[in-house]
């Protein structure tokens, strides 16, 4: 099968998005099928610059992040442009409902190709990156997008509360679950020791750590507050924050203000060392508002690490309370998930439960599993568009 994947961000870029479509590609070209990929040029050095599979358009950096490039509808060069004139695909498959996903659906349309989404997120919680009244932004952002979902032939999504969601928005398209990729070859052997000696935790010290992007999203707030309220029980407690965000700078000040030097942010990692530092690790704790699935809590199962969540949409799915990881009510804030850290620290049965079952979750989800899914997912879209074509 020719599969195109339509997709604001991919690789280099450090986000779960742009890895996910990366590993949706991996599986796919693994079991045999050609899969070009459509995505804004990174800021630096292109590591699929020879990959003639990979067309980049010419993008700028979005305002207010790191490491997040708006793409701009112009093609970076003359060859790429006319490949995607004259490319021949089976199916289309966009990773947005806007910009360069949106691009993906009319080049679909116009060559009358089966067509699925995915719904990656909630986004209307990006609706104050908009500079305009956010009340309005979200209203509009939710019209379109529960139109632009009725206008594809399949839609997935990695967890049962974004499918209620969307029928709740009144989306009649066929909404299938099909759950996260995760580079598993990618995560053997992290190196435990050697990373937290050199980022000078001592052998005795309880590494509380967090991973992802710095946005208000994550609710990082939350976390620097759950280990200032630990340490004052637990002397030897330290903090880590990896990854990078427009919230790092706040971020640091407020862990330096309640912790002094017990906090180590390392900034943005390249996703072949995040293993090391999920095992630095001995829990990983979020606050995160609102996720569908990420990876993050998916890799740190599996290099060994516990994950504490607050029960918020898409982690109360992905999270078997107390088999693959503990869950704390929102409401609860950073005591309840200080409450649920000493709970593993104190209980080593606990804490050997949830490294079983995160280790067996996380072996769900390799790559070639999630592509046996996605095969199953694009013959449903094949059969759906060609009954619209008749």
């Amino acid at each position: 099968m020719k599969i195109v994947h339509f997709t604001n961000t991919y690789p280099p870029s450090l986000n779960g998005v742009a890895n996910v479509t990366h590993f949706y590609r991996r599986g796919l070209v693994e079991r045999g099928h050609e899969v070009h990929v459509f995505a804004p040029a990174p800021r630096g050095e292109d590591p699929f610059a020879d990959d003639p599979f990979v067309h980049r358009y010419r993008s700028v950096l979005l305002p207010g992040e790191v490491d997040y490039m708006m793409a701009l509808p112009v093609l970076t060069t003359l060859r790429e442009h006319y490949r995607l004139l004259t490319l021949e695909a089976d199916l289309v498959h966009s990773q947005h409902p806007a910009w360069v996903g949106a691009w993906g659906h009319r080049w679909a349309r116009r060559r009358k190709l089966a067509f699925v989404t995915t719904a990656h997120t909630q986004y209307e919680l990006y609706a104050d990156r908009a500079f305009l009244p956010e009340k309005w932004v979200e209203r509009v952002v939710s019209r379109h997008v529960g139109r632009f979902f009725n206008l594809c032939d399949v839609v997935t999504t990695p967890v049962n509360w974004m499918r209620r969601r969307l029928l709740d928005k009144g989306v009649t398209t066929p909404i299938e679950i099909v759950r996260n990729p995760v580079d598993v070859s990618g995560l053997a052997g992290p190196d435990r020791e050697g990373t937290r000696a050199r980022l000078g935790f001592g052998a005795d010290e309880i590494v509380i750590g967090f991973l992802g992007r710095l946005s208000p999203v994550k609710n990082v707030e939350c976390v620097i507050d759950t280990v200032a309220l630990l340490a004052q029980r637990r002397p030897n407690v330290r903090l880590l924050i990896v990854g990078d965000g427009g919230r790092r700078e706040g971020l640091q000040n407020r862990a330096r203000r309640k912790l002094g030097d017990r906090a180590v942010f390392t900034g943005g990692i390249p996703h072949a060392e995040v293993k090391h530092y999920d095992a630095a690790m001995d829990l990983f704790v979020t606050a995160s508002v609102s996720e569908t699935m990420p990876l993050a809590y998916t890799e740190a199962m599996y290099c060994g690490t516990p994950v504490i969540a607050h029960a918020t949409p898409g982690a109360a799915d992905m999270i078997r309370h107390e088999e693959t990881g503990l869950l704390v009510p929102p409401e609860r804030g950073a005591e309840g998930l200080a409450e649920a850290v000493e709970r593993v620290l104190n209980d080593p049965e606990l804490r050997r439960r949830l490294l079983e079952g995160g280790r067996a979750f996380a072996d769900s989800c390799t790559c070639a599993a999630i592509a046996e899914r996605l095969e199953e997912v694009y013959g449903l879209a094949l059969e759906r568009a060609a009954e619209r074509h008749q």
